[in-house]
């Protein structure tokens, strides 16, 4: 989970130091479709996390809600990240303009929220250690690969 959530936040910069220096039509098309894939990306690993990772783990240790904690912090960053999907949509549709310093500020709006969130969900499975005998991990890992497949963009017209 640690490196996953480092390849999310390593995305995240190259995103906020990267927006301002791109001009060129063509780079823009590119570095929309660089947002895009990586807001995908987010939004599947926190569904997989909410719809499967988090129900099996509670089900194992037998306490409801010891996740909620971080599905709290989804929401949190919810409404920067929706706002971050809005603005890559309303360029891709031509609505608007790209406007790197404008990517910059939506990231602002929700970043360290969301990565605080992403450092400390990694404590919160670390304390799990407490409850390993009653963990199924292969099960556990099973689960959230048939999850991955399953959910996973294929084909995607981006």
């Amino acid at each position: 989970m640690a490196l996953v959530h480092n390849m999310i936040i390593r995305g995240l910069n190259s995103v906020y130091l990267q927006a301002p220096k791109i001009k060129e039509e063509k780079d823009i098309s590119d570095f929309l479709t660089y947002m895009y894939s990586w807001s995908l990306l987010v939004h599947m690993h926190h569904d997989n996390e909410e719809s499967v990772a988090f129900p099996l783990l509670e089900k194992d240790i037998g306490i409801d809600g010891y996740m909620e904690k971080n599905v709290d912090q989804h929401k949190l960053f919810g409404p920067g990240l929706t706002a971050f999907d809005d603005y890559v949509k309303a360029i891709r549709a031509g609505e608007i303009p790209f406007d790197g310093l404008k990517v910059q500020a939506i990231i602002d709006s929700f970043g360290e929220v969301f990565t605080s969130h992403l450092t400390e969900e990694i404590s919160t499975l670390l304390d799990l250690e407490q409850f390993a005998e009653k963990i199924d991990w292969p099960y556990w890992n099973k689960k959230m690969q048939e999850k991955a497949v399953k959910a996973g963009d294929k084909v995607s017209i981006i």
